[in-house]
C-alpha cells in the first residue's frame, strides 16, 4: 500500500511540528518515503547543505546559529576538503552563551560568547559575520590554509571584509584558540591573492625562509600587456606559477607556453608549480631558493 499524499502546502523538507500542523498523521511520518536528515525533520528527497541547514534551524529553538567551519561552507569560504566534509557531515551549530549547547545527532552544539552584531541573516541561514568565522574556523586550521582564508576574505576583487575587521576580532580574543595562527595570517595575508592555492604557495615559500614575494603582479612590455603573473620576485625577475589540472586542456597548454615564451623573451624565468609539489613543500622550496641565487 503506497502511503497518503502529504499536503500540498508541505515544502520539500519541513519539520513534524509544521507537518502536524498541516494535518499529517504521526504515522504517516513514519513511513520509509520520508528521509530524516535532522532529528524532528523529514524530507521527500536528499537535499544539499545549504537547504539541509536552514531545515535544522527550523528545527532547532529560536537563536541558534550556525557557526565554525560549518559558517565557512555557508559562506563559500575555501577550506581543507577534509575540514569541509566534516563541517558539512556533522553541522556546528552555537547559541548564545550562558544557554546550554545543543545536543542532538548529526550536530555539534556550541555556546559561545557572541555578540548580536556577530550573526546575521546569509542566503536564509542565521550564521556568524565573516570576520567572526574567521576567528573561529582557526583552531583547526594549519597556516597556509588560514592564510589562504584570510586572503579569500580580504581579496581586493570582492572584499567580504577588511584586514581591520579581522585584526579587531583577533584583538578582542587574544587568548582565544587559534590566536597564533590568526596573528600571523595577520602578518601574511594579501589583498592581491586571486586563489586558496596561490595564497598556500606564498605561505609556504615565507615559511621556508624565503622572502616575501608579490601576488599576481601584471606584466608589461612597454604599454603592451603581456601577462599577469601568480608570484613575482621582481629583483630576480622570477615568476612562479601555479598550474591547477584545468591547464592540462589543449588549448589552455598552449596559451600558457606562448606566455611563457613572451615572459622568458623579456628576461623573466619561470617555474611552474603542480598540485604535486605540495607533497613536498621543501624540495618546492629549495627548487625555488637555488632559482632566487642563480
Amino acid at each position: 500500500m503506497h502511503p497518503s499524499e502529504l499536503p500540498p502546502q508541505l515544502p520539500t523538507a519541513f519539520t513534524v511540528r509544521e507537518a502536524i500542523e498541516a494535518g499529517v498523521s504521526k504515522g504517516r511520518l513514519r513511513a520509509r518515503d520520508l528521509q530524516r536528515p535532522f532529528h524532528g525533520t523529514r524530507s521527500r528527497s536528499p537535499l544539499d547543505p545549504i537547504p539541509r541547514l536552514r531545515l535544522l534551524l527550523r528545527a532547532l529553538p529560536d537563536g541558534a546559529f550556525v557557526c565554525g567551519p560549518t559558517a565557512a561552507v555557508v559562506r563559500g569560504l575555501p577550506l581543507p576538503a577534509r575540514v569541509e566534509r566534516d563541517a558539512i557531515d556533522r553541522a556546528i551549530i552555537g547559541v548564545p552563551h550562558p544557554r546550554n549547547r545543543i545536543r542532538r545527532r548529526g550536530v555539534r552544539g556550541r555556546s559561545l560568547r557572541i555578540t548580536d552584531d556577530e550573526i546575521e541573516d546569509y542566503r536564509g541561514i542565521r550564521v556568524t559575520t565573516s570576520a567572526r568565522t574567521w576567528r573561529d574556523v582557526s583552531p583547526g586550521l594549519d597556516l597556509p590554509a588560514m592564510v589562504a582564508v584570510t586572503d579569500f576574505l580580504i581579496a581586493r576583487r570582492r572584499p567580504l571584509c577588511t584586514v581591520d575587521e579581522l585584526a579587531a576580532q583577533h584583538a578582542a580574543a587574544p587568548r582565544y584558540p587559534g590566536a597564533r595562527g590568526r596573528a600571523r595570517a595577520l602578518e601574511l595575508c594579501s589583498t592581491a591573492s586571486e586563489s586558496p592555492r596561490e595564497s598556500e604557495l606564498r605561505t609556504a615559500l615565507v615559511l621556508a625562509g624565503l622572502p616575501m614575494p608579490e601576488c599576481n603582479v601584471d606584466i608589461f612590455d612597454g604599454r603592451r600587456f603581456v601577462a599577469r603573473v601568480d608570484i613575482l620576485y621582481r629583483a630576480q625577475k622570477l615568476v612562479v606559477e601555479y598550474y591547477g589540472d584545468h591547464h592540462r586542456d589543449p588549448n589552455q597548454w598552449s596559451a600558457d607556453e606562448i606566455r611563457r615564451a613572451e615572459l622568458e623573451s623579456l628576461g623573466y624565468r619561470v617555474t611552474v608549480v603542480t598540485r604535486r609539489d605540495f607533497d613536498d613543500l621543501p624540495a618546492l622550496a629549495a627548487r625555488v631558493r637555488r632559482l632566487l641565487s642563480a
